[in-house]
């Protein structure tokens, strides 16, 4: 396995730096192509992992039609399906409507977990206590028709509150409504790709759609074994994992690559019901601040390299 000490010295001599690898997806050189990313081999002790997908039915709906987010949907079911995977999909209760509805149905008929990713996608940090609370309900009932069994929450931007007064706030509100927080281990720049990845495709550039799908599977192979290294080295020892991607283009094209590479690194997809028994996610949680951080990094205070 490719240690922290690795990384942390990689990204700090690299003109990529971690969060670099987003802007590789949409950097350009004088003849207009799209960089790639430095060619690494990424090796990780494997763990367990749970695959969960935010935003459903899909991705900015004003901006994709029913078709192509059912298209979406029904694509990366079949790359779940295909390593026998039970992810679990966050909604977002506005972007659910007639039109958007049969995308949802699939997920769920795929027999996935559907959980509660607020009404309006909001920053928590925004909110007052009843406005979180309100969110959270309204998806709530919206959502009755598809939850049958845990109910799962997932703070949008994974802002779970800037003072300790309003994280605790907020997890009276879920215990209130039934529901537990689900945070992320491997937290990552998915989104950006997609954005990028979506733009080279409405330009008609294959080839920088490639190189960017290309940098958005690397990318989430380094973030996954940046978490994994920095459970062993700083939490003393493997935990199961929660990954955070979106239901969105470039997921629906290449999600199932990033699962191949699991597979072959030797990884175990488990539910979320299974991961969040681990420790990791029991452990106090000192950080309260405006960042959206893995649990990795919250169980240790905001630290982040």
């Amino acid at each position: 396995m490719l240690g922290l000490k690795f990384f942390r010295s990689f990204f700090a001599t690299s003109s990529l730096v971690l969060a670099g690898f987003a802007l590789a997806a949409c950097n350009e050189d004088g003849a207009g192509q799209v960089q790639a990313g430095p060619a690494v081999t990424v090796l990780t002790t494997p763990s367990r992992v749970a695959i969960t997908i935010d935003d459903l039915p899909y991705v900015m709906p004003s901006k994709t039609s029913p078709e192509e987010g059912l298209r979406y949907t029904t694509q990366i079911i079949a790359a779940l399906q295909e390593h026998g995977i039970v992810a679990t999909g966050f909604a977002v209760g506005q972007q659910i409507n007639p039109q958007s509805i049969p995308a949802l149905q699939a997920f769920a008929d795929a027999g996935h977990t559907i959980g509660n990713h607020s009404w309006s996608h909001p920053d928590y940090g925004t909110l007052t206590r009843d406005e979180f609370h309100d969110e959270t309900r309204w998806t709530d009932e919206i959502l009755q028709q598809w939850i049958d069994g845990p109910r799962y929450y997932r703070f949008p931007f994974l802002r779970e509150g800037e003072t300790e007064a309003a994280k605790t706030a907020a997890t009276r509100v879920l215990e209130e409504l039934g529901y537990q927080n689900v945070p992320v281990t491997i937290d990552n720049d998915e989104w950006q790709f997609n954005a990028d990845y979506l733009a080279a495709l409405e330009d008609g550039d294959e080839a920088a759609a490639a190189t960017i799908a290309r940098n958005y599977v690397a990318h989430m192979q380094i973030r996954t074994a940046f978490f994994q290294s920095l459970a062993i080295d700083e939490l003393g020892g493997d935990v199961d994992h929660v990954l955070l991607v979106h239901l969105n283009r470039i997921n629906a094209d290449h999600l199932g690559t990033l699962l191949e590479w699991y597979d072959a690194q030797g990884w175990t997809f488990i539910s979320v019901d299974e991961a969040i028994t681990h420790p990791v996610f029991s452990r106090p949680d000192p950080y309260a601040g405006p960042r959206g951080l893995s649990q990795i990094e919250r169980v240790l205070g905001g630290k982040r390299d």
